[in-house]
């Protein structure tokens, strides 16, 4: 027992000093929609500048329904797709949304994402703080 209530006071001082003012966003970009399809995904990597954690909670954007952080993962042999509602970006870590990885999945697309145009994003941190992206949209290979 001694050793639980330890851990969820560490647990409770690392949450209670997450922050995302360092946080640096870059190479932010979303895939063409698929004709007919109402869904897309974005990727872009996060670098925690800061001599603390950060944790991200969310995203969003006007261009579309909804938008979730997921994580590809791997059970029992198949790849799947889960929902990630907090996702800590540690002191100095940077963390590479990318295919078959992290990644927005943006549900509901009001428009086509078309090649060469660009889509807005807003990055929503614990610590109410939040950082607009513009990510390009480039062509599905």
């Amino acid at each position: 027992m001694r050793n639980g209530v330890i851990s969820l006071l560490l647990s409770l001082l690392i949450v209670g000093s997450v922050q995302a003012a360092d946080v640096e966003v870059s190479n932010a970009w979303v895939k063409e929609t698929i004709p007919g399809t109402e869904n897309g995904a974005g990727y872009f990597t996060l670098t925690n500048q800061s001599n603390e954690p950060a944790l991200l909670i969310g995203a969003s954007t006007d261009a579309a329904r909804a938008v979730e952080v997921h994580q590809h993962v791997l059970v029992e042999g198949m790849m799947r797709m889960r929902r990630v509602p907090e996702l800590v970006i540690g002191s100095g870590q940077t963390i590479v949304f990318q295919p078959g990885g992290y990644h927005l999945m943006v549900f509901g697309v009001k428009s086509p994402f078309i090649v060469g145009g660009q889509v807005e994003f807003t990055l929503h941190f614990a610590d109410g703080e939040q950082k607009t992206i513009q990510a390009d949209i480039r062509a599905i290979n």
